[in-house]
């Protein structure tokens, strides 16, 4: 065996690779568990009735910054800014070099009064309270959201006079009331039942739904472990539907789902952003073996309570890997895209889409031509008292299949530059880890679907209303 000596020069050049090739190593994987090195420092802002919330904003490295901050803002759930849920895409975006901002909900951590008491109303204008808080800091920076889940009934609100340059929504719900109805069709078809029990189903927990929530004072009766703040917080926005406040959002979004979620129906979902989005810039897509969080399907369960130990060790293990193939990059592209139409007056979205945005795009989503609508009926919209689509109800943004048009019967409303900027759109039956599988038999209910809510703190003996989205 021959040994080669290197000196001078030609080792110093070695020992640079040697250690960048350590970096890639180690970036990802466990590494992305932790942010206790990274640079970070505390802000507060006044939320609502005049409480103080506490955040935290972390930095990337230094030289790094593309001079970009964003804001996450979490799905329902008393969740903090140190839960750690979101740390394998914060470093992510942090190795992109952008900064990134988060802060516990209202009674969390240090941060005054009960989330419980809010309203999707009172969400967003606590995020306009962030985002003012920002922009005084960070004047010169892009500054934009990422929402989850239960954000997309609280992100769709602001608008570019609020501060905010972009957003980018992630398992974005609009209409509660079918999200409701569709997070409890899935969980009955994982648990086995036949599409007649499961439409009996969702026509009696939608009547018993009707009677606990629309009485004026809490039930004491209620089976399950439904609390008082719970009840409140479901029956100030059970009626919430976003479809007005999309079609009159004025900030460039990027609207992601991923194509097996179990808890909001992704497909049913982007065809509203298909059709009311009209914001320019803007990117609605569907990821193909994708959760509800955008993690690979391989960690497909509704709830945290569901996920085995051997699966919760593989996500920590895997870190940023954990998430779908593309959607990180996508996600991150999208805010630096976004970056540079900031600072330039002259920036063509089209003309400056990067390789790795296009190359996403060719690898997931299917050509007009091989979209089919699906075959199955899904139940008709509650309309919703808070918010109306213009020219037509929220119920005709949710019809059965058989009247669903698919995108390509909009083909020649849109323009090229419309295409462009659009994701086409597929579906089939959502993918599920084998652990959340029933022993008996399972297809896809080709009866009623429709969409639904979750709770990881708080659930109820029958009403699938009372679970709405976190993640």
């Amino acid at each position: 065996m021959k040994f080669i000596l290197l000196t001078g020069s030609a080792l110093l050049l070695a020992q640079l690779l040697f250690a960048l090739l350590g970096v890639m190593v180690i970036a990802g994987g466990e590494e992305d568990q932790s942010l206790s090195e990274r640079r970070s420092e505390d802000f507060t802002f006044t939320g609502n009735k005049n409480i103080t919330v506490h955040g935290i904003i972390w930095f990337p490295s230094d030289g790094a910054s593309q001079g970009s901050i964003t804001a996450l803002v979490g799905g329902d759930g008393p969740s903090g800014k140190a839960d750690g849920d979101f740390n394998p895409l914060i470093n992510a975006l942090l190795d992109r070099g952008i900064a990134v901002a988060s802060w516990d909900k209202p009674g969390i951590g240090a941060s005054g009064g009960n989330w419980l008491d809010q309203s999707m109303s009172d969400r967003a204008d606590e995020t306009r309270s962030a985002i003012r808080e920002l922009r005084e800091r960070f004047e010169d920076f892009s500054i934009s959201a990422i929402g989850f889940s239960q954000a997309g009934w609280v992100l769709p609100r602001l608008s570019i006079e609020d501060g905010l340059d972009y957003l980018v929504l992630v398992g974005p719900a609009v209409n509660w009331q079918d999200q409701s109805d569709y997070f409890g069709t899935i969980r009955m078809w994982i648990e086995g039942k036949s599409p007649a029990e499961i439409e009996e189903a969702l026509i009696r927990d939608r009547a018993n739904d009707d009677v606990i929530f629309n009485a004026p004072t809490f039930p004491s009766n209620l089976a399950g472990d439904l609390t008082e703040d719970r009840w409140a917080f479901i029956k100030r926005n059970r009626h919430e539907d976003s479809t007005v406040f999309i079609a009159n959002l004025t900030i460039p979004t990027l609207a992601m789902w991923g194509e097996d979620d179990l808890n909001v129906d992704a497909m049913n979902d982007v065809e509203i952003y298909r059709k009311f989005l009209t914001v320019s810039p803007r990117q609605v897509v569907l990821i193909p073996e994708a959760t509800h969080a955008l993690l690979k399907s391989t960690y497909n369960y509704q709830q945290f309570d569901q996920w085995p130990e051997e699966k919760q060790e593989e996500w920590y293990n895997e870190g940023r890997s954990a998430y779908a193939e593309g959607a990180l990059d996508l996600m991150a592209d999208w805010v630096l895209q976004e970056a540079k139409a900031h600072s330039d007056d002259s920036w063509s979205y089209k003309s400056s889409k990067s390789k790795s945005t296009k190359s996403f795009k060719s690898k997931s989503t299917k050509s007009s031509k091989s979209m089919k609508s699906p075959k199955g009926k899904r139940s008709k919209s509650s309309k919703s008292d808070s918010a109306k689509s213009p020219k037509a109800s929220s119920s005709q943004s949710t019809k059965s299949s058989k009247s669903m048009k698919s995108p390509k019967s909009n083909k020649s409303s849109k323009s090229e530059n419309d295409k462009a900027m659009e994701s086409a759109w597929s579906y089939k039956s959502p993918k599920l880890s084998k652990s959340t599988k029933s022993s008996k038999s399972m297809k896809s209910p080709k009866g009623k679907r429709s969409k639904s809510s979750k709770s990881k703190s708080t659930k109820s003996s029958k009403s699938d209303a009372a679970k709405s989205p976190k993640e």
